[in-house]
């Protein structure tokens, strides 16, 4: 069945609702917001974003006007009424993937046989830390920046990289544990 022409993909309306936060705005200007946000889990590459731009446009949820004297064609976009409205059905549309995300770590995880008990502590080891470096990220990023229930949606970043940070902590006993039972089987084996 085919989506209805108004109807937001999650990545339509995470673009259509920056764009309602900061327009007008260009679509360059808007892949830099995109770009530096350590929140974003959007893939905002030009490649997908130009094209994404032409769709919705076509669509009637946004609207664009040509820069007057720009070498390159940019355009000022803006959301249209239709685009807002389409993105307040999308608001209201709370989706089973949006209450547990695909999540490529806990993929991860699931192929943890494939390493040795050393490199899985040495992946958690990694994990933890990029998950550090991500909260001083979003410390610094929510700092500097200014948008409509800011403290929220930083509660939200945070609280979800300390619930990742706990989750390797289990991780880490438990696959401890298992290498520890292992070792004394192991033992048992070879005195047996």
């Amino acid at each position: 069945m085919a989506r209805p022409n108004s109807q937001l993909t999650d990545d339509e309306a995470t673009f259509v609702a920056l764009l309602v936060r900061v327009q007008p705005a260009t679509a360059y200007q808007l892949s830099k917001i995109y770009a530096d946000s350590p929140i974003s889990n959007f893939g905002t590459s030009k490649g997908k974003i130009y094209p994404m731009i032409r769709r919705l446009k076509e669509r009637g949820i946004i609207g664009g006007k040509t820069i007057a004297g720009d070498a390159r064609n940019s355009e000022i976009l803006r959301s249209t009424t239709k685009g807002r409205d389409a993105l307040r059905r999308w608001i209201r549309q709370v989706k089973p993937n949006h209450l547990l995300p695909e999540d490529p770590l806990r993929t991860m995880v699931q192929s943890f046989e494939l390493l040795s008990r050393d490199e899985r502590l040495q992946w958690i080891d990694d994990v933890r830390s990029g998950l550090r470096l991500k909260l001083a990220e979003l410390e610094e990023y929510g700092a500097a920046v200014q948008v409509p229930y800011k403290d929220q949606v930083h509660d939200n970043a945070v609280s979800s990289i300390q619930g990742r940070l706990d989750w390797l902590d289990r991780l880490e006993s438990s696959v401890r544990r298992v290498g520890e039972v292992r070792e004394i089987a192991q033992a048992r084996r070879s005195r047996g």
